[in-house]
């Protein structure tokens, strides 16, 4: 590394919230951070305003700037920012990193506005995309692919499936990065003790006996939520002893569903969703996280689960964690012991007997979820990952 610290520019609405913002501070060890994204009345999420779910609960070692986006009701992909060129102009940046998808207006306000005022700068973009669109809108994307790799002077993938398709349209292997984007704060999500996890239980409403699964996310079918149901509740018939209950933590289309559903079976619980900082207390309190999520395979909402951050907050807090087949799930658990396939209630029973039948078995699995989570996905190595990654595009040439 350099005696002085290279200049990073990361642009993106998803540090709109301290919350993600934690992750900046293990890249300030080395880089000179400036931040900017949305500003608190600039958005929603999970239906209430972002300001909701802004607590600063580190010391910032980045400057943050908050920027009006025009339109103001945009989704993220289709905004501008107010005064970027300000930023920009205000100091030199060695990198600039924006976080979105190549489609996206902010990501080529930022290459235009990054080219003009800052023409020495390596520029990069963040993509968590990993399907490709059929007919028409495919074929206009694959346009902006092309485009997008003979522009940026590196990317940085969200899985695998991700790094394809940006080698596919010609983008260089060594100058993309699969890893995560956001890592997760261990000091927080840990595990906890029998007597403490009675006590979250009770904090949160859920009942202190009983072996508990877990959810969080979208209330929706394209995360499996049916076959999770159906599993549960075939589980409880040959199992009554576990007690299975079922805690989910979200919001979304099923809700009207799954309250229903509830009315005759007392052991699901639903709760409201709330600020990213209280999640930790409802993975800790659980037994077992599940993550049943299922491709959609057409129409305009096509998916896969892109990563599913959930999941590496359940395994550092030491909350065995099995998940499905789809999409990046499988490289994010890296163990497919705790893989079964998606859209299918049989396999997901199956695998859950499999592990409830063996306590012991499933309590080293946690520990090495843990560990494995610790190892990659934490704040700090994630940051490293990152350092080495985007120093190394230091070096090379612009394209």
């Amino acid at each position: 590394m350099p005696d002085q610290k290279p200049s990073l520019l990361m642009i993106g609405h998803m540090y709109a919230t301290a919350f993600n913002r934690r992750k900046l501070n293990p890249l300030a060890d080395y880089f000179e951070v400036t931040c900017v994204t949305w500003p608190l009345n600039g958005g929603m999420l999970f239906g209430k305003p972002l300001s909701d779910f802004e607590q600063v609960d580190h010391d910032p070692r980045y400057d943050l700037h908050r920027l009006a986006i025009w339109p103001t009701d945009s989704g993220h992909t289709r905004y501008f920012h107010h005064r970027l060129g300000e930023v920009m102009r205000a100091r030199r940046f060695d990198l600039i990193l924006v976080d979105s998808e190549p489609w996206s207006y902010i990501r080529w306000q930022t290459w235009l506005l990054a080219r003009l005022i800052q023409p020495h700068a390596r520029i990069g973009e963040f993509s968590w995309e990993n399907v490709e669109r059929p007919g028409l809108k495919g074929l206009l994307l694959s346009l902006v692919y092309r485009i997008a790799v003979r522009t940026h002077d590196f990317s940085i993938s969200g899985n695998q499936a991700c790094r394809k398709i940006f080698l596919r349209y010609g983008a260089l292997a060594e100058t993309n990065l699969v890893a995560a984007q956001l890592g997760v704060e261990s000091q927080e999500f840990r595990p906890a003790g029998q007597d403490e996890k009675a006590q979250l239980r009770r904090e949160l409403g859920l009942p202190e006996k009983g072996f508990m699964i877990g959810f969080c996310g979208r209330w929706t079918d394209s995360k499996g939520l049916p076959e999770l149901l159906s599993a549960v509740a075939a589980i409880r018939g040959v199992k009554p002893d576990l007690n299975l209950q079922l805690a989910m933590l979200g919001s979304g289309d099923m809700e009207n569903e799954l309250r229903g559903f509830r009315e005759n079976n007392p052991w699901l619980h639903l709760l409201l969703p709330r600020p990213h900082r209280e999640v930790a207390a409802f993975m800790r309190s659980l037994d077992m996280f599940v993550l049943a999520s299922k491709p959609v395979p057409s129409g305009p909402g096509i998916w896969e689960e892109q990563f599913g951050h959930v999941l590496i907050e359940a395994m550092a807090a030491g909350v065995p964690t099995l998940g499905s087949s789809s999409g990046a799930i499988p490289e994010v658990i890296g163990m497919e012991e705790a893989i079964f396939r998606h859209s299918d209630a049989t396999a997901l029973r199956e695998l859950m007997l499999y592990w409830l039948d063996d306590m012991k078995s499933l309590s080293d699995l946690a520990v090495r979820q843990r560990q494995r989570t610790l190892n990659h996905f934490s704040h700090e190595s994630l940051a490293v990952t990152w350092a080495d990654f985007l120093c190394a595009m230091l070096f090379r040439p612009r394209r």
